[in-house]
């Protein structure tokens, strides 16, 4: 009975590992834009593979906001240099990021348990329903991930601090909300030994603003406005104790494990490093609750409770018999098999044939369309050489804080300056107001009507009265 349960736990992984190996390369593979972000983040990299910058003061056109460090587009600019414009690059950076990820899960483990465990560890990773259905999306998640956990991995095989550094401000100018593991690694030096602690603090401090520092003279000040000023969207508590419990629904099991292991190793004597930056990360996530904010927030914690799981069925190995450990582990880890489900085509966001069909017919309409455009979905401009003028998602929110002035650019929409406006949702039915501000939405409704819809796609042209 134990053996059939461990086969079907060992099949269950490995299905998992399967179908994220499938649907990353239909992902990688698919020409066109899946989600949101991809297409800014491509027309990033492009401008820096043509040496212009990129953060630039968005007081006039084009209105684009450069959410995050220029590492990971940095990264992607190299090989749009080299090999010209499109999603893979991006893509291929954050799938091996992934597998990089799931490796440092398994070299965190191996000598703390066995192998067996440390194998099962990683495949959790890969097989969550959260990784799975954000990647290999071009995002920089996954890359500013997989620099945190190297740089942790490294602080705990070395015991040194310099090169651990390095990489944690590699995390940190990938996405500053990889600030987790340095802090952790500070808390954990301050309870042990506090002249290392404050080395170890001032150096991070110290090469982070001379960074810092640098970025925001060259970019004239716009480094810091586009990564702090512009991002400092609203906070919703009530989105982020809904996306936590979806987490912890989805994860239940693995949180459970990393719990359990956090109140053992913690009971009477100075926690681990590991389980400091567990807690810490688990904090950092509830930024999740910010407007534009979503799952991908977790990966983090997600990582870290894979590995938290690991040790504490090791721990739970030692510590009870064989056959109550083997059902016990054996059926928890069916049941979190269960909390994943998932599968190539069931689970959004994916590529499909019909999906792929209409993103072509509205490539081939933009194309063929003289003037300027404004899209949603800033992929098709990038791919078909259209300069992206406006970003409706983080403009919105400035404009709703009132930190930018949309006088300008509803007074181009009055004056059907556009030639063609695509959105995914239709203006006359539903508005998504975290997209588009209420005035935008007017001015759209009165001087422009939907020509065609394909599939998702609203496409407007300007009225022309007689």
């Amino acid at each position: 009975m134990i053996k059939k349960i461990e086969q079907i736990v060992f099949i269950g992984l490995v299905i998992y590992t399967i179908f994220y190996f499938v649907e990353s390369f239909i992902i990688i593979t698919y020409p066109y834009q899946i989600s949101y972000p991809e297409g800014f983040i491509l027309n990033q990299s492009f401008i820096i593979s043509q040496g212009l910058p990129v953060y630039k003061d968005i007081s006039e056109y084009p209105y684009l906001v450069v959410n995050y460090p220029p590492i990971y587009p940095f990264l992607c600019a190299i090989f749009v240099k080299l090999f010209g414009i499109s999603f893979i690059w991006g893509r291929l950076i954050t799938f091996i990021s992934s597998i990089l990820v799931g490796f440092l899960i398994y070299k965190f483990l191996q000598r703390e348990t066995s192998k067996t465990i440390a194998i099962i560890s990683a495949l959790l990773f890969i097989s969550s329903s959260y990784i799975y259905k954000n990647n290999p999306l071009c995002r920089v998640d996954m890359l500013g991930l997989f620099f945190s956990l190297c740089g942790l991995y490294l602080f705990l095989k070395s015991n040194n601090i310099g090169l651990p550094i390095l990489f944690f401000l590699f995390g940190l100018y990938t996405k500053p909300t990889f600030i987790s593991a340095p802090l952790a690694v500070a808390v954990f030096l301050f309870l042990n030994n506090k002249k290392r602690a404050l080395s170890f603090t001032a150096l991070m401090v110290f090469f982070y603003l001379i960074i810092f520092f640098f970025l925001n003279h060259l970019t004239h000040g716009e480094f810091y406005k586009h990564n702090f000023v512009y991002n400092l969207n609203t906070f919703i508590f009530k989105q982020a104790l809904k996306h936590y419990i979806w987490m912890l629904q989805n994860h239940a099991i693995l949180i459970l494990f990393s719990l359990l292991y956090v109140f053992y190793s913690s009971s009477g004597k100075k926690p681990p490093v590991l389980v400091i930056y567990f807690i810490i990360s688990s904090i950092v996530a509830l930024s999740v609750g910010k407007i534009g904010a979503n799952m991908n927030y977790f990966f983090e914690m997600i990582a870290l409770s894979c590995i938290l799981t690991g040790l504490g069925l090791g721990k739970l190995r030692s510590e009870i018999n064989e056959r109550a450990y083997n059902y016990l582990s054996l059926g928890a880890l069916s049941f979190q098999l269960i909390l994943f489900a998932h599968m190539p085509y069931l689970t959004e966001p994916t590529a499909t044939k019909l999906s792929r069909r209409v993103a072509e017919q509205v490539s081939e309409i933009v194309a063929n369309t003289d003037g300027e455009i404004i899209s949603e979905d800033a992929g098709l401009l990038i791919k078909n050489k259209k300069n992206i003028l406006f970003q409706p998602f983080e403009i919105t929110q400035l404009a709703n804080q009132k930190i930018w002035d949309q006088t300008q650019f509803i007074n181009d929409i009055k004056n059907r300056r556009f030639s063609l406006i695509i959105l995914f949702f239709d203006v006359d039915c539903w508005v998504d107001e975290e997209r588009l501000t209420s005035e935008m939405v007017e001015a759209i409704r009165a001087h422009y009507s939907v020509s065609r819809k394909i599939g998702e796609y609203y496409l407007y042209q300007p009225i022309h009265y007689q």
